[in-house]
């Protein structure tokens, strides 16, 4: 095995380098937001020393819940801090299934901006694009990833995906279609998502590990899902953090 891609075991996860990522394992997951919360920790205080205020976009859904108080009780500016999710549903922005509002009472100290921006998915999604590409580059992208292999809200088949996957693109905001309710979503497309210093992905369970190593090996089953294209940018690294 070349050197890059022995694992560095540590007291409490190992680290494997691949090409394009560096996957890094722990054994459980209180340990493994810990971990990254440390690492989002240092990339805020970076960005903060360097340019004033730091920018982040954070994922939706169950995953992230556990980190978000370890995030807020790191000792930062908060009020520097300026977040959005990485994509939303199109339902009311105090709905349970709202990631803005999972968001906004997981970092309440932070400038939390809501994607919905107009009362229309299409208008809102043109209006947030140009408000975080106001902050480009972002200090920090965090994503999750489905068992489809859909990231953000960016799925597999749905209409525009082409678009939305292309690294030539500009970076923007576009209306997505999920498979399930609610289906209408809003989501920065990856081009935006590349944008920034540091690209993160959460993940966890056996079957999410399996996913992430076949499109890292570009087997024939990852090649049509949004996963690949995001594992192997070209652009950016993605550090995958993963426990059972």
């Amino acid at each position: 095995m070349p050197a890059s891609e022995r694992p560095v075991v540590g007291r409490n996860h190992w680290s494997q380098e691949m090409p394009g990522s560096l996957f890094q394992a722990y054994p459980d997951r209180d340990a493994c937001v810990r971990g990254l919360a440390g690492d989002l920790h240092a990339c805020l205080q970076r960005a903060l020393a360097a340019d004033g205020r730091a920018r982040m976009l954070m994922p939706g859904g169950s995953s992230p819940q556990a980190l978000f108080p370890l995030l807020a009780a790191q000792a930062l500016d908060w009020g520097r801090v300026d977040t959005t999710p990485g994509d939303e549903r199109w339902v009311d922005r105090e709905d349970e299934r709202s990631n803005f509002r999972l968001l906004r009472e997981g970092l309440p100290q932070a400038c939390c901006l809501d994607p919905r921006l107009a009362d229309t998915a299409e208008e809102s999604a043109r209006l947030w694009g140009e408000r975080m590409r106001e902050w480009l580059p972002f200090s920090v992208v965090l994503l999750g990833v489905g068992g489809d292999g859909h990231f953000a809200s960016l799925f597999p088949g749905m209409p525009g995906l082409d678009q939305a996957l292309d690294l030539q693109a500009a970076p923007d905001a576009l209306v997505g279609h999920a498979p399930d309710e609610p289906r209408l979503r809003i989501s920065a497309n990856l081009a935006m998502l590349l944008d920034s210093d540091w690209v993160g992905l959460l993940v966890f369970g056996e079957d999410k590990k399996r996913l992430i190593y076949a499109a890292l090996a570009h087997q024939q089953a990852s090649l049509s899902q949004p996963i690949h294209a995001l594992l192997h940018n070209g652009i950016r690294p993605v550090h995958i953090h993963w426990a059972p």
